[in-house]
C-alpha cells in the first residue's frame, strides 16, 4: 500500500483529503508542521507528500526547498483561490503538481496516481542501470 504524508494545518481539510485517500487505497499520515516533515522523511520518504499551503502557519516555498534536499518524492501543493502566480512559485520551488481550490478529489486523485507511477517507473529505472 502507497504511503501519503498529508501536510495540512486545517484539520477539516484535513479529515476530508484523509478520509478520501483512505478510500481510494492509500495509508495516510499527517502532520501540521514543517519539522514534522522532514522528520518523517528522514525515517524513511513517504511514496508522496500532499501539502496545503498556508503562508501564516506553513511556508510551502522554504518547504518543497528543504524536502528536495532531501528527497525526490512527489511533491502535491493544494493552494487557494486562483493563485496562479503561488502555483508557478510552488513549481519552481520544486512542487510537482498545484491544485486550486475549490479542490476536484477525482483531479487529486489522477494526479496522485500519475505521479506515483512515474516515480516507480524512475525507481525501476536506476535499480536496473546500478546492476549494469
Amino acid at each position: 500500500m502507497k504511503r501519503i504524508l498529508l501536510v495540512c494545518p486545517d484539520l477539516e481539510v484535513t479529515d476530508e483529503v484523509t478520509f478520501f485517500l483512505q478510500h481510494s487505497g492509500f495509508e495516510v499520515a499527517s502532520v501540521i508542521e514543517s519539522k514534522q516533515v522532514m522528520a518523517e522523511i528522514s525515517r524513511g520518504s513517504p511514496d508522496l507528500i500532499v501539502m496545503r499551503e498556508n503562508r501564516r502557519r506553513l511556508n510551502g516555498d522554504e518547504l518543497c526547498i528543504h524536502i528536495r534536499e532531501l528527497s525526490d518524492v512527489p511533491i502535491i501543493v493544494l493552494g487557494h483561490g486562483q493563485e496562479e502566480a503561488a502555483g508557478v512559485e510552488m513549481l519552481e520551488m520544486g512542487a510537482d503538481a498545484y491544485l486550486t481550490s475549490p479542490l476536484d478529489a477525482r483531479e487529486l486523485l489522477a494526479r496522485i496516481r500519475s505521479l506515483l507511477r512515474r516515480s516507480r517507473r524512475s525507481q525501476a529505472s536506476i535499480k536496473e542501470n546500478s546492476q549494469i
